[in-house]
């Protein structure tokens, strides 16, 4: 059963591999996508995928710049999915057995991939005017070519699958930035899980202990 549950949201991980390719640099909220025929009022409970319950079998194909099921970021999903907006009750994924299945299953991926682009530059020159010859500090603009990474964070979340159905994600986040720029990066995917789970389709209130 294990094997079975931890197979789950492996298929979703594999998105993550088209995710980090895209041409696309988000440096704002991240972007959620869900599932608005799901009633995410059914769900108490969740678990993340850790690599250890993982059948090296199932482990995704990833290069030297993708990394599935990174314990930090596990870390963050089980606060961010504890709290409100999410309020779940979270399932220790060495708890689960066929008997105690959760609710959800969340994995994450993070990768980096190089991209280029161009931004143009002022480029000093001396113009003649109506007073004679005078220096512009912006006389013309320069394109200027540089390369750059982009970070990418995935987090897909989705229920088992029931009987021979195949697993499919009903909530998923991604964020990605340049990497070496702002904040550090342990500190970029804190503030990005946040704003995944801040997106929840259920927000609920955790009740007071």
């Amino acid at each position: 059963m294990r094997r079975r549950s931890s197979l789950i949201l492996l298929l979703i991980a594999s998105l993550f591999s088209l995710s980090c390719n895209q041409a696309v640099i988000q440096t704002g909220t991240p972007e959620v996508k869900f599932d608005e025929t799901v009633d995410f009022t059914q769900f108490q409970t969740f678990s993340v995928v850790t690599s250890d319950i993982v059948p090296p079998e199932d482990v995704p194909q990833l290069d030297d710049e993708q990394v599935a099921f990174n314990d930090m970021v596990n870390t963050l999903i089980i606060q961010a999915m504890q709290a409100e907006p999410v309020c779940l009750t979270f399932v220790p994924p060495g708890d689960v057995t066929a008997e105690n299945q959760p609710d959800l299953w969340a994995a994450n991926g993070l990768g980096r991939s190089e991209q280029g682009g161009y931004y143009y530059q002022c480029v000093g020159g001396w113009w003649w005017g109506y007073w004679g010859w005078y220096w512009d500090p912006c006389a013309s603009w320069y394109p200027v070519y540089v390369e750059y990474q982009v970070g990418s964070l995935l987090i897909p979340v989705g229920p088992p699958p029931v009987g021979n159905a195949d697993p499919t994600p009903i909530f998923v986040g991604l964020a990605q930035s340049v990497v070496g720029t702002g904040p550090t990066p342990e500190s970029k995917i804190q503030t990005a899980v946040q704003q995944i789970f801040a997106q929840w389709p259920d927000p609920r209130s955790c009740p007071s202990n």
